[in-house]
This record gives C-alpha cells, sequence and structure tokens, in this order.
C-alpha cells in the first residue's frame, strides 16, 4: 500500500495550489477522520491511520478546479491520486461524496470514516449532521431532484453514524469537542508517530 506522507499531502495540496480555506476543511476532515480510526482500532477495526489521514487531507484536492469546471471533484481528484501512484488514497478520495456503505457485520472501511469526518465538517467547524446538512442543502439544494439526492445521502450517512459509533464507547457529540485543536498538523503528527 503506497500513502503518501503527512508532509507528502501538505505538498501534494500546495502544487496543486489548492487554497487555504479548503485546506483547513481538508485538516478538521482528517483531525475528526484519525480520531475515529483511532478510537476504531482499539475496539478492533482493522483500519489503516495513514490512509484516512491522507483521504481527509486530501478529499477535495481539485475542488476549487471543478468550481470553474463544474466537474465531479471526487473523481477528479481520484484521477489526479491515480495518476500519481496512490491508488488506496484515490478510493478512498473517490468515495468523499457518493459512498457504498460496507454491509453491517463487515469491517469498517477507511472510505466510510473519510466520508463521514466529511460530513461533520461545515467549512472549518466540526458540526452535527444536522447542521451540516442544513448547510448543504441551502447551499446545493436548488431543484427538487437535489433536494431528493441530498435527503438520500442524510439518511445513509444517519445509518453510518450508528454503524460507527455502536462500536465506540462515546457519542456523535463528542467530535465537537476537536473544534478546540489549534494546531492540526502537530496533533496529526503526533497521532501518526
Amino acid at each position: 500500500m503506497r500513502i503518501p506522507s503527512l508532509e507528502e499531502c501538505y505538498r501534494l495540496l500546495e502544487e496543486e495550489g489548492v487554497p487555504p480555506h479548503i485546506v483547513r476543511h481538508g485538516e478538521r476532515v482528517a483531525l475528526v477522520g484519525a480520531f475515529l480510526a483511532r478510537n476504531l482500532r482499539e475496539v478492533g477495526e482493522p483500519l489503516s491511520l495513514p490512509l484516512v489521514v491522507a483521504g481527509g487531507l486530501l478529499h477535495d484536492l481539485t475542488k476549487h478546479h471543478s468550481l470553474k469546471t463544474g466537474e465531479n471533484h471526487a473523481e477528479s481528484a481520484r484521477r489526479k491520486l491515480l495518476e500519481w501512484g496512490y491508488p488506496e488514497v484515490a478510493e478512498v478520495v473517490g468515495s468523499h461524496i457518493f459512498l457504498r456503505p460496507g454491509p453491517p457485520g463487515t469491517p469498517i472501511r477507511a472510505e466510510e470514516v473519510v466520508y463521514y469526518a466529511d460530513k461533520r465538517v461545515r467549512h472549518e467547524e466540526i458540526v452535527s449532521l444536522e447542521e451540516r446538512f442544513r448547510d448543504l442543502r441551502e447551499r446545493y439544494g436548488r431543484r427538487p431532484s437535489s433536494w431528493v439526492r441530498l435527503w438520500r445521502l442524510e439518511e445513509l450517512t444517519k445509518l453510518l453514524e450508528r454503524r460507527l459509533f455502536k462500536k465506540l464507547p462515546f457519542p456523535p457529540e463528542k467530535l465537537l469537542a476537536l473544534n478546540q485543536v489549534e494546531d492540526i498538523r502537530a496533533c496529526l503528527t503526533a497521532w501518526l508517530s
């Protein structure tokens, strides 16, 4: 498995010209994902912490381009990561908008953790699922078909939240405390070492 280091992730973001606000969003997603992955590993889930962190940091790698082109940024980032030789990270990133959840009873995958972490971060703030989906509906729910798609995603994400937290000794609200972490890069570095 070839996964970029934390330093490589930041270099890729810089080389790709990702705006600072999108980098900060990715850092929060990586922080939430890493926190969940660390705790899920403690209860026996076979998750790769470096994969979750890289997926969280790089999930919006091409979003700034896609805002201009209209393309699916998860797919364009997936293709770019495949070109760079990071197939596992590419699959995690490619799943952060439309996730195929694992069946009940199967191990939790990095794709599920990063998808869920992204749905808990509005811009640069960790929020509840309800707040995040309210924001998504306000920003992207322009047509009835968009509302239906977002409703389906919200229901899927609620099911995923139950799947994740069924295994954890704390509720989803505990993630809100991560808003207090100021130096996310240092925190991720410590967790990865």
